[in-house]
């Protein structure tokens, strides 16, 4: 973590007024105190695959998953496989071929905002007790601060005797906008298509996950794994695109 900063610094030295806030460090991909779940307990979750898994990935309906834009950005569809229907990543369950990226026209790579991004899929999903669709929230529907939200996915995790080759959950802590709009100022804060999570001192139970995947409160999709510093760092919530902020695109690009 600390050559993540300091490679910052000297690539702000580099680069002196043309560079107002460090780049967006990006979500290093563990969960941290989690458990192993069965996908029966999040049928929503996928794995989105190129030559392997890549990133998470959330069922909207029978034709569409959504995933974060950084995870498609420059991809093409013809590249972009799920494997939906597992608790694992590399195994079982069923591969779908993805027909269509829709990333959200004003995602910024820089800034990282508006991180979605749409995949119709090839052929409609068969749903079952390991697949089914997960809720939505209302447009700019709101998350309480405190509220306890489930996140999961395959990132790798700090202890070497916990695989990451079966999915695994973590419970975090909706975190104050303010207070994680102020922790990540010298990366240009977040913005209103973003949501923290995590605990204050870190390391317990908090996870970040992987890239694209699902923050969930009550079965209900409010958050797509987006970025952060390192993982479970005291005082540096990961942070998530808020589904929420983009409820009428969704609704617009797959009448959802």
């Amino acid at each position: 973590m600390i050559r993540l900063v300091v490679l910052c610094v000297l690539f702000a030295a580099a680069f002196g007024a043309n560079l107002k806030y460090f780049p967006k460090p990006r979500l290093d991909g563990r969960i941290v105190g989690g458990y192993e779940v069965n996908v029966e307990d999040a049928p929503y979750q996928v794995s989105l695959q190129t030559s392997g898994h890549i990133c998470g990935a959330s069922v909207l309906s029978e034709n569409f998953v959504l995933t974060a834009a950084h995870c498609t950005d420059g991809q093409s569809a013809g590249r972009l496989t799920l494997r939906v229907g597992s608790s694992y990543h590399a195994k079982d369950g069923e591969m779908v071929k993805v027909k269509r990226i829709v990333q959200h026209p004003k995602y910024n790579p820089r800034t990282v905002d508006y991180d979605f991004s749409l995949l119709e899929l090839e052929k409609p999903l068969k749903f079952s007790e390991v697949c089914q669709p997960i809720d939505l929230p209302e447009q700019d529907q709101d998350v309480e601060d405190g509220a306890m939200l489930l996140v999961s996915g395959w990132g790798n995790t700090h202890n070497s005797q916990e695989s990451r080759n079966k999915l695994r959950a973590a419970v975090v802590p909706k975190a104050n906008d303010d207070s994680c709009n102020k922790a990540y100022s010298a990366y240009g804060g977040i913005t209103a298509r973003m949501i923290c999570a995590g605990f204050e001192e870190g390391g317990k139970d908090a996870c970040q996950g992987d890239s694209g995947g699902p923050l969930v409160e009550d079965g209900t999709l409010v958050g797509v794994v987006s970025w952060g510093y390192g993982c479970a760092e005291r005082g540096y919530p990961g942070v998530y695109s808020r589904v929420a902020s983009v409820r009428d695109w969704l609704k617009q690009e797959a009448d959802l």
